[in-house]
């Protein structure tokens, strides 16, 4: 009985971190930025805040259906949009759990590494998309506002961290 408990519990806080992540991507959209086709990268901070604090498959599966929800939402499933985004969000998936694996490495860091290559992951799949290497030039750009937005998330997963008691009712094994 107890165990069905616990499972039961982290299916219920789980689903509300997915929400949590699929409302901050939402919104993330209607802040203006200038440059096209650059967000702020929040949703992240939940993703990032499970690799710590949880198990890295529940993290994995956060992102991924975070990132097929807001696709139906956005209307954008399966066209390039949704491929570079799944295609950054795999590869910065990638990088951050070999990262926050040394503990000599912040959580910040490990955004920044993360955020970065999100950004070389969506250049990818757009240059795969469009067979045109003059959207490499766009990358110092989006990389230049990654690190800041990088730096943002790990800051906030800091804060997170800290209370995580609070926050996460499991622990990683």
């Amino acid at each position: 009985m107890n165990s069905n408990r616990i499972k039961l519990q982290k299916i219920i806080v789980l689903s509300l971190y997915l929400a949590i992540s699929i409302v901050i991507s939402y919104v993330e959209t209607f802040i203006p930025i200038p440059i096209p086709g650059v967000k702020l990268g929040l949703a992240n901070v939940i993703t990032l805040f499970l690799l710590y604090e949880g198990k890295w498959y529940d993290a994995f599966f956060i992102l991924l259906a975070r990132i097929l929800i807001v696709s139906f939402i956005r209307g954008t499933f399966l066209n390039v949009t949704f491929f570079m985004s799944l295609g950054g969000g795999f590869i910065a998936f990638i990088v951050m759990i070999i990262f926050s694996r040394f503990k000599f490495l912040s959580s910040v860091t490990v955004s920044v590494l993360g955020s970065v290559c999100h950004c070389c992951g969506q250049i990818l799949v757009a240059y795969l998309y469009t067979s045109t290497s003059a959207i490499v030039y766009y990358l110092p750009i989006i990389m230049f506002l990654s690190i800041i937005t990088g730096i943002l998330s790990g800051i906030v997963c800091i804060l997170m961290r800290r209370r995580s008691n609070d926050l996460l009712p499991y622990k990683r094994n």
